[in-house]
């Protein structure tokens, strides 16, 4: 099966929504006349509105609310091409060949369905379905499981939550790896490692973990609020070289209390070339976007997900060391 068409809608770059303002100051805010006219989708309003509730603790704040926009987009795109990865299984078990996102680029600076903007700015998404898209991925999901004790009470019953690993090869050759996974729990320095090597089938996907989240306790109540565990995996292969990484957040995001600024323990380091970020937490980090003041810069990654003993080293082409470099993520932007 080839899904044909879907897409999610995101604000474009703040520079391209600057632009249509034309300077502005007191149409810059997400409802007003000018940023209405530039989105020609039928009931928007209602439509981004609907999933940013949903999903994000966001304010009406300009910056912030294209950041939460862009950031929707892309875990919308990235989980879709994630999951159909996935169903291309192997023999007898291709169920899903392939999709094809609306859209591109836009031929007028406008809020869309777009993964580049008018001014070819790529928004978040493009990265995340670049990362999706690699030859070797890893995915996760987790669901909660409820199981009563009889057909007869329905006030005595179980929640496990359940996490499921696999991993994707779109090579024709099989690939030894080393598959790590590390369970953190956000609000405190426990964590949980454990690895083993794993072989990812020719031009399908390999199924590689099915058992009970690491570290979350069963609950017997919908009232109990489950622990706030990230779960980091990575595939490794026999040089050390990370073949792929995906990090898997408990949602809705929401719900989630971030730690501050100070808790997290994010640096980021600019290398002497001014063409390459090396990102660092102690915490784990979701969503990171990077951008700096003045005139743009070609960035090799986006909306990132970080986490502890994991650096991430993110080019960056365009007289960066000339500028000032910001930081947004997930419940503490513009650091």
């Amino acid at each position: 099966r080839f899904v044909s068409e879907f897409g999610m809608q995101g604000f474009p770059n703040i520079r391209t929504v600057d632009y249509w303002l034309g300077g502005d100051k007191s149409e810059r805010f997400p409802q007003s006349r000018i940023n209405n006219n530039h989105n020609k989708a039928d009931g928007f309003e209602r439509r981004l509105e609907l999933y940013l509730m949903e999903n994000f603790k966001h304010s009406f704040e300009m910056e912030s609310y294209v950041y939460y926009t862009q950031v929707m987009q892309a875990e919308t795109l990235a989980s879709a091409y994630r999951l159909w990865r996935r169903n291309w299984g192997g023999k007898g078990r291709e169920y899903t060949a392939g999709a094809l996102v609306w859209q591109i680029n836009d031929c007028w600076p406008v809020t869309s369905w777009a993964i580049v903007d008018y001014f070819l700015r790529p928004k978040p998404a493009f990265f995340t379905i670049a990362r999706e898209l690699r030859p070797f991925t890893v995915g996760m999901t987790r669901k909660d499981h409820k199981k009563f004790a009889n057909d007869r009470y329905a006030d005595k019953f179980t929640i496990e939550t359940k996490l499921e690993i696999w991993g994707t090869n779109s090579t024709l050759a099989e690939k030894k790896a080393k598959l790590e996974v590390t369970t953190f729990d956000l609000h405190s320095d426990w964590r949980q490692s454990m690895s083993w090597d794993v072989v990812l089938v020719p031009n399908a996907s390999t199924e590689l973990f099915k058992d009970t989240l690491p570290g979350q306790p069963v609950r017997t109540k919908t009232s109990e609020i489950p622990r706030v565990l990230i779960v980091s995996a990575r595939l490794i292969d026999e040089n050390g070289e990370v073949l792929g990484r995906y990090s898997n957040w408990p949602e809705p995001f929401k719900f989630i209390k971030f730690p501050t600024v100070e808790e997290l323990g994010l640096k980021a380091t600019v290398d002497a070339d001014g063409e390459s970020v090396v990102l660092s937490t102690d915490k784990p980090v979701k969503s990171i976007v990077l951008d700096v003041e003045g005139h743009d810069v070609k960035w090799s990654d986006q909306a990132i997900d970080l986490v502890p003993d994991d650096p991430q080293t993110i080019k960056a082409v365009g007289a960066m060391k000339t500028n000032v470099l910001s930081c947004s993520e997930q419940g503490g932007q513009g650091q």
